[in-house]
């Protein structure tokens, strides 16, 4: 038995270096010492950083909304109308071990209230992120940035060790921690809460205030911690950002800031003395004015009508 089992795993391992490395990893990794080649690289700000951010919550609309089950003690949620009843009845099937379990659902979001940085979630009362929370789980929001989906390298890249447009791992990803609040029907009616919403989601046709099949509200995201996951440690910032910068974050920088897979991104360059922004080369300073016009620029996603 056990000359089986080393057969087993022997021929795994052989099977498993047979398949081919795709390209994206054969090439040398970044190494630990203060090189030029590390010097390179220009780390963003926090700042920066946290315009990223706010750029990818503005140009996104999905994200993970993470929640941890009740004690059994909790009571089950209030029937609001006949069609929660098979919802509730899987609630109270849920496995008694599952209790203090995150769980992390998909999400619509929308930048309803981009002045304040806080996202707004069409809340469908019966769905588990707000039965969790209405029980007294923290919540948290996971969105990532994913521009592209090519694993394959271009000629133009062959200077990169790892071009990050090619590989999801070196993109940029946060998490929003804090809590959740109805929004009042005078800051719907000032946003225009719902149009900004179904812009970004018209399928959410189906599921506003007032559908016949499960009760909803919007309600904001009030983001009060923000961590963010920028990429690779060498060239990105990994850590807390300050939730006063969050909020601080203005339109106009939202415009002008460039993500990786973007046009205009510059992972390359270094911070000039006497300029505060990244340095870019010509051509990328000549395609700026043509990037805020076509890469998702504020105005683009702005849902207003």
């Amino acid at each position: 038995m056990k000359l089986l089992t080393t057969a087993t795993l022997l021929a795994a391992t052989a099977s498993a270096k047979s398949l081919r490395t795709p390209p994206i990893l054969l090439q040398e990794p970044i190494p630990n010492e203060p090189t030029q080649h590390n010097a390179d690289y220009h780390i963003p700000t926090i700042r920066e950083s946290t315009i990223m951010a706010r750029r990818i919550m503005h140009l996104s609309a999905l994200g993970t909304l993470v929640s941890t089950f009740p004690h059994a003690l909790h009571p089950p949620p209030i029937l609001a109308s006949d069609n929660d009843v098979d919802e509730v009845h899987a609630y109270e099937n849920r496995p008694e071990e599952m209790a203090g379990s995150p769980i992390g659902l998909m999400e619509y979001y929308a930048d309803c209230e981009p002045a304040t940085g806080n996202p707004t979630l069409l809340a469908i009362n019966i769905a588990t992120p707000y039965r969790n929370y209405a029980a007294g789980s923290n919540i948290s929001l996971q969105i990532r940035w994913w521009p592209t989906q090519n694993l394959k390298i271009d000629d133009d890249d062959a200077h990169e060790d790892i071009p990050t447009p090619h590989t999801p791992a070196a993109l940029p990803r946060f998490s929003l921690h804090g809590r959740l609040e109805p929004i009042p029907i005078k800051d719907l009616a000032a946003s225009l809460i719902p149009a900004c919403f179904m812009r970004a989601h018209p399928d959410s046709l189906l599921w506003q205030p007032g559908n016949d099949i499960h009760t909803s509200e919007y309600m904001r995201f009030v983001v009060e911690h923000i961590y963010w996951f920028g990429g690779f440690g060498d060239r990105a910032r990994i850590g807390w950002l300050p939730v006063e910068d969050w909020r601080s974050v203005t339109r106009e920088e939202v415009e002008a800031m460039s993500l990786p897979g973007e046009k205009g991104w510059r992972e390359r360059g270094l911070r000039s003395q006497d300029e505060p922004g990244m340095v870019q080369d010509d051509e990328e300073v000549e395609g700026e004015e043509e990037a805020e016009k076509t890469d998702g620029r504020w105005g683009a996603r702005d849902f207003r009508i």
